[in-house]
């Protein structure tokens, strides 16, 4: 399956979401001293499938659907233990918010890390939120820059809305710096293409 993920995740569509994306999130897992494999498998397979064409929610689907048949084809005990918590993670992310209901094995401190991890991107210094945010455009430039102008600017403008972005305790400077990099690209996306 690791090079299954592996071809996956460098699929020519791919510029953000990409092995780079999954080495960060494993880094900033093990930065939190947190060894969790209920949240591991969820990062190797939460973007496994990623057509930007089809976007959110067929994407998260479509990886939980890749993901549960990885676990049935194990045949492990422990694997089928971890399904429903991993499928729920994955399935957060089409929200990015705590589902109502969890599976009795997740807690939601372990969702809000996982959420927080994916959403790390928004928080990082200036230049890496600028190279975050030209990867993204290359994933979707089969939009005009006028049609990806509005969709974005409406994707970020509902970050904003949110009353918090991060989900997990100590992230109030994470918030500040993912708030100002947000209204920044919104303020860039204003500004017409010469």
């Amino acid at each position: 399956m690791a090079a299954e993920l592996q071809t996956r995740y460098s699929e020519p569509q791919r510029h953000y979401h990409t092995l780079e994306h999954i080495s960060y999130m494993l880094r900033a897992l093990e930065l939190n001293g947190r060894g969790n494999e209920t949240i591991e498998l969820a990062i190797w397979f939460h973007d496994c499938v990623y057509d930007p064409v089809k976007g959110s929610p067929w994407n998260e689907r479509e990886s939980i659907r890749v993901f549960e048949e990885f676990a049935d084809s194990t045949k492990s005990h422990t694997m089928a233990g971890l399904k429903e918590s991993v499928s729920a993670l994955i399935e957060a992310t089409i929200l990015h918010r705590l589902p109502d209901v969890l599976p009795e094995r997740l807690s939601a401190s372990e969702v809000a890390m996982f959420l927080d991890l994916d959403m790390s991107i928004l928080a990082e210094s200036p230049a890496v939120y600028e190279t975050y945010s030209r990867q993204i455009r290359e994933e979707y430039s089969q939009y005009s820059a006028e049609s990806y102008r509005l969709g974005r600017s409406k994707v970020l403008q509902g970050f904003l809305l949110h009353e918090h972005i991060f989900l997990g305790p100590e992230t109030e400077e994470m918030e500040q710096r993912a708030r100002e990099n947000i209204e920044g690209e919104i303020t860039r996306l204003m500004i017409p293409s010469t």
